[in-house]
Order: C-alpha cells, then sequence, then structure tokens
C-alpha cells in the first residue's frame, strides 16, 4: 500500500497516520513518518534500502575502505539516533494537462524557535533553521528513495515517471492525476534530548516541497533555478512557469495521540496497541536478525584477520552492544 491513511477494521491505528498534509495551487502533500517499529530515530549507518544494510556494513567495516570509513563514522556520529524519516506522497490534481516536476531532494523541514538548540546542536546558532534532505557521508547521495510511483512498488533504478525523472535525486515528473511516494531523511536529533520519532516531530513546524510546472523540454536543472526554499524566494524568476513552494504544516495533537503510548506508558506497550500483541517478539527478532547480519560480518573481518581492530572501532563508535554479542 502506497498510502494507507486509515486503520484496518482490526486496527486501531492506521498504517500512515497523516501528521501534515497541504495544498498549492492544486498539487497536494500528505506526510507521516516511516520509521522504525520501537519510535527510535534512524541512524547514518543504517539505509533506507533494507536489501543493501548488509552491505553497507560490510563495505564500511572491511576492506581497504575500513579505515576512511571509521572516521567517517566517528566524524558524522554515523550510529547515533539522529534521522527522522517521513513517507510524503505528492499528486497533482491541477486541471491543467502540464506536468509537473516535483523536487524530493531539495525538501525541507522548518524547525520551531523553542526547539532549533536541540536540533542545531553541533551547528551555528540561529534563531530558526531549515534543514535539507540528509546527506550520505559516504556516497554523497541525498538520503531519500521513490518507492512508489502511482499504484506501482518501484525496486527498478528508475521510477515508471519516464527518463525525465530522476530516481537517485527525487527529481520526479508527475503528470495530471500522478501521484508519487518519498521517503525522505532529516537530521532533525541529537541522540540525547530528541531521539524518538515523537520528539523529532514535536521539534518541527512543518515540511516544504518545491515544484514547478514543466514543458517536457528544459533541462530539470535549469528548471531548479527557479524554484523557491524556506530561506527566500528562487535565484531566477521564470514568469512562464515559475516555481512553488508546497508547505504543509506538523499536526503536534494528531502526534501525541498516535503517539500517546510510547510517551505515558512504555514502548511495549505502544508496540502492542499499534502492531498487535506479537510485535514485540516481532521487535526482538528484528533485533536478533541484526545480531546475526554482525556475526557474518565478524566471519568476513577474521578471515582478513582484523577482528581486533573491527571490535576497537565498534566500541569508538558508541556500539559496545553490538561488541558485547560478538565476543560471546
Amino acid at each position: 500500500m502506497a498510502f494507507q491513511s486509515e486503520p484496518d477494521p482490526e486496527e486501531r491505528f492506521p498504517h500512515h497516520p497523516v501528521f501534515a498534509h497541504g495544498y498549492n495551487d492544486n498539487v497536494g502533500c500528505w506526510a507521516t513518518i516511516e520509521g522504525r517499529m520501537d519510535g527510535q530515530l534512524e541512524c547514518l549507518m543504517d539505509t533506507l534500502d533494507p536489501e543493501a544494510l548488509g552491505n553497507r556494513y560490510v563495505r564500511t567495516m572491511t576492506g581497504t575502505a575500513a579505515s576512511a570509513s571509521h572516521e567517517i563514522i566517528r566524524a558524522n556520529r554515523a550510529y547515533g539516533r539522529s534521522l527522522l524519516t517521513l513517507r510524503v506522497l505528492v499528486q497533482n490534481r491541477r486541471k491543467e494537462k502540464t506536468p509537473i516536476l516535483v523536487f524530493g531532494s531539495r525538501a525541507q523541514v522548518l524547525s520551531k524557535v523553542s526547539s532549533t538548540d536541540a536540533v542545531q546542536r553541533g551547528r551555528t546558532e540561529i534563531p530558526r533553521a531549515a534543514l535539507g534532505v540528509a546527506k550520505d557521508p559516504w556516497d554523497k547521495s541525498p538520503r531519500l528513495r521513490v518507492p512508489h510511483f502511482n499504484t506501482f512498488e518501484l525496486r527498478q533504478a528508475a521510477p515508471a515517471g519516464g527518463i525525465d525523472s530522476d530516481y537517485k535525486h527525487g527529481t520526479i515528473r508527475l503528470n495530471k492525476g500522478d501521484f508519487a511516494v518519498f521517503q525522505l531523511q532529516f537530521h532533525v536529533g541529537d541522540d540525547d534530548t530528541i531521539s524518538k520519532d515523537w520528539q523529532a516531530l514535536d521539534a518541527l513546524e512543518s515540511i516544504a516541497l518545491p515544484w514547478a510546472p514543466w514543458d517536457n523540454s528544459t533541462a530539470p536543472a535549469f528548471t531548479a533555478l527557479g524554484l523557491p526554499s524556506l530561506q527566500g524566494p528562487p535565484l531566477v524568476h521564470f514568469s512562464n512557469a515559475p516555481g512553488r513552494l508546497l508547505c504543509a504544516p506538523f499536526d503536534h495533537g494528531a502526534v501525541h495521540e498516535y503517539f500517546a503510548d510510547l510517551i505515558e506508558d512504555s514502548e511495549d506497550a505502544f508496540l502492542r496497541s499499534h502492531f498487535g500483541s506479537s510485535s514485540a517478539v516481532l521487535s526482538n527478532t528484528v533485533n536478533v536478525s541484526m545480531f546475526t547480519m554482525a556475526d557474518t560480518l565478524l566471519k568476513r573481518v577474521a578471515e582478513e584477520g582484523n577482528v581486533n581492530v573491527l571490535l576497537g572501532r565498534l566500541r569508538a563508535c558508541g556500539r559496545h552492544d553490538i561488541v558485547e554479542k560478538l565476543v560471546q
């Protein structure tokens, strides 16, 4: 299901509760979370593509690139719970037949004034923070995916929007009636006062996505010059097809209603009320599978004779939980 905002008959909560929605010239967006079952923020070491996670750990912790990766991990606190993952559906409901381009990699979230210090911890302090999509420190690409185009689940290298869509950077062409679902990650958390999804959402006012009408011929990179942002107007103004900014404020009442069991009770209560009585077992199974992957990684490292190096790096990164499992 691309975006299920209503609960199933036997469930209390929907899979994709709407926490923000907005419209701009008949282009609409709806935003929800797309994170972990336990409500914790993601870390940079994880990937948006679960199937690529194992390769990520092997690639960054072993072989010739391991030393450089270790420095990246330390510099970026890559194991800290800091990334808020949002699932955003954007649909072209305009009457005009002219297609539009949506620029996913240029999406931004705006922090609340009272939360800026926590959101900007370790950065230059400003009264308000407009944060763009997080960049991956290894491949330098924006941390995003486009998992659905209309009703199709996308697993290929390019979405169904045609050659004019750029899957890697989330630049998607939408004809009249088309919709796309984006997974976007923002560096909102500090692994301290903001380490859970509800805390990160509480720190934000709104999400904004730029888009523009498109003539099917102008290079998308040139069209992007005419896009406004939360910081101000565009670099170039195109009178015939000006860029727009689609803003959606977060509904903090809806956020607290959805996460009430986690906020007021416990993680176990949240899992049971939202995902069923077997969800706590499932969550534990996921954790076990992570350690199974870590064990596979250890065997790979052992073959190269670098076990002590790996354990030292994991300790330096604060992953004593993995170290304890590996040395058992």
